[in-house]
């Protein structure tokens, strides 16, 4: 039976599970520099080994290699069977010059450029970046001129360690060379390192590989526009506040403003291919990306430096996602409780600190009355808040078993929006906590809201001190956790403490801000047992290890309010399959959307939709807009009951969103997976690229276009059963289905229980006075008082009623009154009962003083079991 434990949700029959297990040893001899290769299947693999040969040099590992061709210099990498699974492309000895750049006019690399074996540019490779406003720090233009010279033959090879150093000749007239090192990285890679002899005036470097019109280059981070980046180009910067051009626009119109299509706030630069390989560039300058998109057979990677540094990993995507994984890092498995719904409590748009305390209590009666399944809250303006009633609130929300998380960013800034206080702007530039011009002066800039801003220079011991004090303060006062926003702002021009410059800090400085976290909440854990503190970040990258060694799960950043392919709801599948590969697993949506300035605003029909989205992704997340709210109880939405509805189905789903999460904390394989990497073969499911599987036996299918009540479904092989219609289909092959506006399509596989109701009976409630129906006369004195606790075993959740618990019961009240207690136990399971009693201007016809009432377990029509 699927989904009841960890490891049946992994399952024997889960095909990405078993591809992970096989392992190869080989056997190597070498007569006379003529190398002969005998391949011998063994349970475990071997060690690493170097080959020189008269033409050519050998390089293995343990389930990789690499083959180098000493003249005309060019390198193979293959596979645990000997198979050539990647190659340079063949070699040019002629030096190359570009044609000439116009900056700003292309968010993309434009071309013709050197297609040859580890290539470098000797001129100018200038990043510009937009210095204000909510895209400051985006990338503007790169203008690369100059004269491009490659790799020619190996003058000289030594052994060094596992792998081996080269010293390979170019066609530069000025006489630079190159020091290549092959090795192994770890089990089932190479990695590759290429430095220039004399760098100066050295700006980019770059290796080219053979490609094949087939060919499918899937991940990349956060991307909106396609699951297969095949025939694009692109920059990997990270980028902010990206979003489309039109409220809903067609399949394959994804441009975003002003990045292009595929600008995003969360950058990987590493990919698998369908053609049994995995590529990691392990380096965090800007880099360039042409994917077959000049070239039919051919793509390269450039970076913005004198070196280059990358990994191939060879074997199936399965294999390759591990491998990558493995060394840029795996998003952490979150405490239970992270992973049941979350509600926020942004700030809107010029909202004021009074109206934001009315909006914290609104929320919390609503939660209350509505009895919403809730298990953070989290406080975006914190800092607007009077300390005392900022503890109440907390106190509140730990006293009904809800999370209080908070709100943190790198940047301290001059404006009053509540996310910090207004004392840290002046404090952090005073000490010297931000980064610095090129003079030393500190670097300011106008911020997303057009205030003068700082940002915190997270390689400055002092200004790392005082972030974890920071940190440590808001975890005193309860906070189990917190938004970590922003990141993407760092420009060319702002030096950091430790030297670096803006050009080489942008792209890692989500890493280090995210690190420089994790090591601040793993101090305060440390001395504080019991606490599990989660973070969860917008921006991110790669790096060994990068932001996914850190964080515990992503939000996409600001998604306008619309059906929109670019930047709304139908960019979300995308978005989370493509970071889903690359590591990130957790990935949590704003249900509804965000960002409503100048977009159409959340209607009822899209908050649906997006809450059924949200429903089986890893985290339920509801955010709310910039100007516009959009709770289940306002009333252009009210849909309290239908959110409860996928609450539940969320909190159904959490065992195996668990499970899951484990497995791919072990194996890289992510909770959520793309239709290719489940079905390889199946030429069809690489197409899908609006549904997906939770884990080997769910698959998921949400509605993105606004009006429709049914939608076209790809069922891969198998048989397939949606839970709720009974509706059962056999792939492969395409089938519509009813989807009206209450409904999510998802199906199990045929025979499974990927959702297996929680075992043993709902947890006891228990409540004291008054008993049900019972009837006091005005004024009528009652010698009891209204208490509830929870049955052995389970956890009170909440206690409600019009006085508070201890206190006697109220009859100056003249009327129906009710309390409502909610229980819940260790699996999750709730239990809930609601008393109700009349006050009367008469004297009662029928009292009870005092009595007490269990329910073990709830009947029909009061339970709210899993």
């Amino acid at each position: 039976m699927h989904g009841d434990s960890e490891g049946s949700a992994a399952g024997f029959g889960d095909p990405l599970a078993a591809a992970l297990g096989a392992g190869w040893r080989y056997l190597v001899a070498s007569i006379i520099g003529v190398s002969a290769i005998v391949l011998v299947a063994c349970p475990a693999p071997a060690a690493a080994s170097v080959i020189l040969g008269r033409t050519q040099i050998l390089v293995r590992g343990p389930g990789a290699g690499a083959v180098i061709t000493r003249a005309p210099f060019q390198v193979s990498f293959t596979d645990a069977h000997d198979r050539p699974v990647l190659s340079e492309v063949p070699g040019q000895n002629t030096g190359f010059t570009l044609p000439p750049v116009l900056p700003g006019v292309s968010s993309a690399p434009t071309g013709p450029v050197l297609y040859a074996p580890l290539s470098f540019l000797v001129g100018v490779d200038q990043p510009t970046t937009y210095g204000l406003g909510q895209w400051v720090g985006n990338l503007q233009s790169d203008e690369e001129t100059g004269t491009e010279y490659s790799a020619q033959e190996v003058l000289a090879a030594v052994p060094a360690g596992e792998g081996v150093d080269l010293t390979v000749s170019t066609d530069d007239p000025s006489g630079r060379w190159l020091g290549v090192t092959v090795v192994p990285d770890g089990s089932g890679a190479i990695r590759v390192t290429a430095t220039v002899s004399d760098p100066a005036g050295v700006v980019a470097m770059a290796d080219s590989f053979s490609s094949s019109p087939e060919e499918a280059f899937h991940g990349f981070g956060g991307r909106h526009n396609a699951l297969d980046q095949h025939g694009q180009d692109f920059y990997n910067w990270v980028d902010q506040e990206n979003f489309g051009e039109g409220p809903q626009e067609q399949p394959g119109e994804t441009n975003l403003v002003p990045n292009g299509p595929q600008g995003t706030y969360y950058v990987q630069s590493s990919f698998v291919s369908n053609e049994d390989y995995g590529f990691l560039l392990d380096q965090s300058q800007l880099s360039s990306w042409r994917l077959d998109s000049e070239q039919p057979d051919a793509w390269q990677s450039e970076v913005a430096a004198p070196e280059i540094s990358y990994v191939v990993a060879p074997g199936n995507m399965a294999k390759v996602t591990a491998t990558l994984t493995s060394i840029t890092g795996r998003q952490r498995v979150p405490p239970t409780w992270a992973l049941g719904p979350m509600f926020d409590r942004e700030v809107e748009l010029s909202e004021m600190p009074l109206a934001y305390e009315n909006q914290i209590d609104s929320d919390l009666k609503e939660i209350e009355v509505d009895q919403l399944p809730v298990e953070a809250y989290r406080i975006e303006g914190w800092a607007f808040l009077p300390k005392p009633f900022l503890e109440s609130v907390i106190a509140r929300l730990r006293a009904r078993g809800i999370r209080p998380l908070l709100y943190f960013r790198p940047f301290v800034g001059k404006e009053d929006i509540g996310t910090e206080y207004p004392t840290e702007f002046n404090m952090a530039v005073q000490n010297g906590y931000v980064t610095t011009t090129a003079s030393g002066k500190p670097y300011e800039f106008l911020d997303n809201f057009f205030r003068d801003a700082a940002l915190i220079d997270f390689t400055n011991p002092a200004a790392v001190k005082w972030w974890r004090e920071r940190i440590d303060a808001a975890l005193e006062l309860g906070a189990e956790g917190f938004m970590l926003d922003f990141g993407e702002q760092v420009q060319p021009g702002m030096h950091f403490s430790d030297g670096s410059t803006g050009d080489e800090m942008h792209n890692s400085y989500p890493v280090l801000y995210e690190k420089v976290t994790r090591e601040a909440v793993e101090a305060y854990e440390s001395l504080h047992p019991g606490r599990s503190i989660v973070f969860f970040t917008r921006s991110g990258y790669t790096g060994e290890p990068g932001s996914t060694a850190y964080e515990n799960f992503n939000f996409p950043g600001d998604e306008t309010t619309n059906w929109s392919q670019a930047s709304g709801l139908a960019s979300l599948t995308r978005d989370m399959l493509n970071r889903a590969i690359g590591g990130a697993y957790g990935y949590g949506t704003d249900i509804g959307g965000y960002y409503d300035s100048g977009s159409s605003e959340t209607t009822r029909e899209l908050f649906l939709r997006w809450t059924e989205w949200a429903a089986l992704s890893p985290v339920f997340r509801l955010h709310g807009a910039l100007a516009k709210e959009h709770t289940p109880w306002a009333p252009a939405i009210d849909a309290v009951a239908l959110y409860k509805q996928f609450s539940r189905l969320h909190i159904n789903a959490e065992g195996l969103i668990t499970a899951l999460w484990r497995q791919a904390d072990r194996t890289g394989v992510p909770v959520t997976r793309p239709l290719y990497l489940a079905y390889p073969n199946d030429p069809q499911a690489a197409l899908q690229d609006q549904e997906w599987l939770l884990g080997p036996d769910v698959l998921v299918a949400p509605v993105v276009t606004q009006g429709a009540n049914s939608r076209s479904v790809y069922f891969p092989e198998g048989c397939w059963r949606n839970p709720e219609t009974g509706q059962q289909v056999v792939g492969s092959r395409y089938e519509t289905v009813q989807a009206d506006l209450e409904q999510l399509p998802f199906f199990f596989r045929c025979g499974t229980r990927p959702f297996n109701p929680a075992k043993g009976p709902p947890p006891a409630v228990i409540i004291a006075t008054p008993a049900e129906g019972a009837s006091y006369s005005y004024g009528q004195a009652v010698d009891a008082n209204y208490s509830c606790t929870a049955g052995a075993g389970a956890m009170l959740e909440s206690c409600s009623g019009p006085v508070k618990p201890g206190e006697p019961i109220d009859t100056t009240r003249v009327g129906e009154h009710k309390f409502t207690v909610t229980a819940r136990d260790i699996d999750g399971q709730r239990a809930s009962v609601t008393r109700r009693y009349r006050v009367t201007r008469a004297m009662a016809t029928s009292r009870t003083a005092a009595s007490q009432f269990a329910l073990f377990p709830p009947p029909i029509g009061i339970g709210l079991g899993r």
